[in-house]
């Protein structure tokens, strides 16, 4: 009867463990946007951990479109076995308000697995703007009587919600300026045809060393070690903006079965929380943020519970 019993507990013991094992020669994780850009960058980083975790390839697949829709949608279609997988932002909570027709339910349709990074957004202005602090950039649109232009490099994302969120909490007079891409809108916030930006820790950074650019405030609640000497929102009488940084999370199919989300999970949280990588993601403008399943879902609810009312008093469309 013990042999017997003995048997059947090393049964249990090999299937528990082969059922959290991945059932594939090879994982995609698909990145809703182009190649080249930080995101791409940061989700090829943590592949090639992952590869060496796993010993099978983690291919990227660069799927962009319908600002992060279409390759979000191939992710939500594939099988749920945890070998298609996706890197996106939380913004993604928000879209069943800022999209009229949604293909997916963010909540529903996408299994929470774990952070990967955040980069911070920052309100930054030409070094020849009189203003140096959010308060005297806020008293400064009051002074003129059309308000002052600022420009972001995604009409509807964080940064444009930052600004906005800024203005509507300190009565500020801000016109958001629309551009069809990033580049241009950087190139006169540098030459200071407009007054100020919400852009990018990343992008802005560089400008930042150089002295091309000013930054006013980094928007968040703590201080970030990318951007340590940069005064946070927070510090300058305006808590509750963590929802503003550009938080990128990795998502499996929903029916994805448990265990083999919290394997990954659990290998995603120690390859983040390595110190090696964090310094190599702050080449790139990322925070790490090894995060459990549940605390990347809270954080997708308090993304919505923020901007989503900024997005509805803006009546803010993105199709």
């Amino acid at each position: 009867m013990r042999h017997v019993s003995w048997i059947a507990a090393a049964l249990l013991l090999t299937t528990g463990a082969s059922a959290a094992e991945l059932p594939c020669s090879q994982v995609r994780l698909i990145v809703p946007y182009p190649a080249g850009g930080a995101t791409d960058v940061a989700t090829r980083v943590v592949a090639e951990r992952l590869e060496a975790t796993f010993k099978k390839p983690f291919v990227v697949e660069n799927r962009g479109g319908a600002t992060g829709n279409i390759g979000t949608v191939a992710v939500v279609t594939a099988p749920p076995d945890g070998c298609t997988l996706l890197v996106n932002a939380t913004i993604i909570a928000t879209f069943p308000v800022s999209f009229s027709k949604l293909a997916y339910d963010p909540f529903k349709d996408l299994a929470p697995v774990g952070g990967v990074g955040v980069t911070p957004t920052l309100i930054v202005a030409a070094a020849s703007v009189p203003a140096n602090n959010l308060k005297e950039l806020v008293a400064w649109s009051k002074s003129k009587p059309d308000g002052l232009n600022y420009s972001t490099a995604g009409y509807g994302l964080q940064q444009h919600l930052a600004s906005e969120g800024i203005a509507q909490r300190t009565g500020a007079k801000f016109t958001h300026v629309a551009y069809r891409g990033g580049g241009t809108a950087m190139t006169d916030l540098v030459a200071a045809r407009l007054d100020f930006g919400g852009f990018l820790a990343g992008t802005t950074k560089p400008l930042i060393d150089d002295g091309k650019l000013k930054a006013l405030a980094i928007v968040a609640d703590k201080r970030s070690d990318l951007v340590p000497n940069i005064p946070t929102t927070a510090e300058q009488d305006l808590p509750g903006m963590s929802s503003y940084g550009v938080h990128f999370m990795l998502f499996a199919p929903a029916a994805t079965p448990k265990d083999v989300v919290a394997l990954l999970g659990t290998e995603l949280h120690k390859i983040i929380a390595d110190p090696a990588l964090k310094q190599r993601f702050a080449t790139i403008g990322f925070d790490a943020t090894p995060m459990s399943p549940a605390e990347v879902a809270a954080a997708m609810r308090k993304t919505a519970d923020d901007l989503v009312p900024v997005i509805k008093r803006l009546n803010i469309k993105l199709d």
